[in-house]
């Protein structure tokens, strides 16, 4: 959606904005892990409403997510 088209549907409509989260974000199932405030790209189609959040990962922050969030493997197949 970051070059302008929706993965959705197809559509052309992508428009970007600013998502400013509220509580943090958090392992599944776990309680709020910072105070920060984390600012995200959204990415929103005006078509069909698919809606993408994008964050700039610095080091410490990807170092976060690899040691408090649950890993999904890649599959081979969808």
């Amino acid at each position: 959606m970051r070059y302008g088209r929706c993965g959705a549907c197809g559509g052309g409509e992508v428009y970007r904005g600013e998502y400013v989260a509220q509580s943090g974000l958090r392992a599944t199932g776990a309680g709020k892990l910072g105070s920060k405030q984390p600012v995200f790209d959204a990415y929103v189609c005006a078509a069909c409403g698919h809606t993408q959040l994008h964050v700039q990962l610095d080091a410490k922050m990807a170092s976060h997510i690899r040691n408090k969030f649950d890993w999904i493997p890649p599959k081979k197949t969808l």
